[in-house]
């Protein structure tokens, strides 16, 4: 009898370990729920983790767009923070969220809709914030620049962006030589309209002088004929009945100054020296010295993408 009880209580014991071997398995194997969906997303959206994002993604956006939203999440000022789900709704094979979380210091709404495909849950429906932005200049209110920079993104301004949740840096284009910047916290609770008031900076006036400067080097460069488009005027028919060919030697390259509105240039106060060689009325050869002391260059000014581009008339 004794030994009979000790192998009915051993019986039981092995019973009870395989039971718990079922529950563990289906535990690590059953499909995750709507509610775990939703907290992978929120917790991505947390950790800045552009990936696990992307793999619940439904659909995607137009390469430009694509591109704009990746860079820009992957180098946001800041992410969201102690996301919480409020409220789920089901209806047959899709899940509403209502979640709320901090970016930037306040509490925002989070919506966004889930889809159950068979083989997982993904986002769908409205689950992107929208923001445009632009910059004015500050001198004048007007429009400059065909793009702002989103934190890691370069994007075209006044455009309405598709991008995730978060808090992200704006700074008008081109970076470092328009100064404007200022942060703005996006959730899709409602779109978002930046305009960012904008400046030229010292650098610029340094960049915009050594491109003057790199541009009259090459006009200054020995030719058959004087180079259109250069400022250049070299009376070399007053003494040449034709021309073989013209040197320059540049005393002074143009000194640039941008105008109020950014819009043109005026690089003026230049001196440099032609040499003419040709035929003379006799039928010699002869060489003529001619100097400017005015020597000018005028264009447009344009901002385009990252770069700002002088155009000389």
């Amino acid at each position: 009898m004794k030994r009979g009880a000790v192998v009915g209580i051993a019986a039981g014991a092995a019973a009870a370990l395989i039971i718990g071997g079922s529950l563990v398995w289906w535990l690590l194997n059953r499909a995750p729920s709507a509610e775990d969906a939703a907290r992978s997303y929120l917790n991505a959206l947390a950790a800045g983790d552009f990936e696990a994002i992307e793999a619940m993604r439904a659909t995607r956006l137009d390469a430009e767009a694509e591109r704009i939203l990746a860079e820009s999440f992957r180098g946001a000022e800041s992410f969201v923070a102690d996301p919480r789900i409020e409220e789920i709704r089901s209806a047959q094979d899709t899940t509403s969220v209502r979640a709320s979380a901090e970016i930037a210091g306040d509490r925002h709404d989070i919506v966004f809709v889930l889809a159950e495909d068979g083989a997982g849950w993904t986002l769908t429906g409205d689950y992107l914030a929208s923001l445009e932005a632009s910059a004015v200049l500050s001198a004048t209110g007007e429009l400059i620049g065909d793009s702002v920079w989103v934190s890691g993104a370069l994007a075209p301004a006044g455009s309405d962006l598709a991008l995730l949740p978060a808090e992200y840096r704006l700074e008008a284009a081109p970076r470092g030589l328009l100064s404007g910047t200022n942060s703005v916290a996006l959730s899709n609770d409602e779109p978002s309209t930046v305009v960012l008031e904008a400046s030229i900076t010292p650098e610029a006036g340094t960049m915009a002088q050594e491109q003057i400067d790199a541009y009259a080097a090459a006009c200054a460069q020995p030719a058959a004929a004087v180079p259109a488009d250069c400022g250049l005027r070299v009376p070399w028919a007053a003494d040449l009945a034709s021309l073989t060919s013209v040197a320059f030697r540049i005393d002074k390259s143009p000194a640039l100054v941008l105008s109020p509105d950014l819009r043109s240039f005026a690089a003026t106060d230049g001196a440099v020296v032609a040499t003419a060689t040709g035929t003379t009325r006799q039928g010699s050869t002869g060489s003529f010295t001619y100097r400017a002391d005015d020597w000018a260059l005028r264009g447009s000014v344009s901002f385009a993408g990252d770069e700002m581009l002088l155009a000389v008339d």
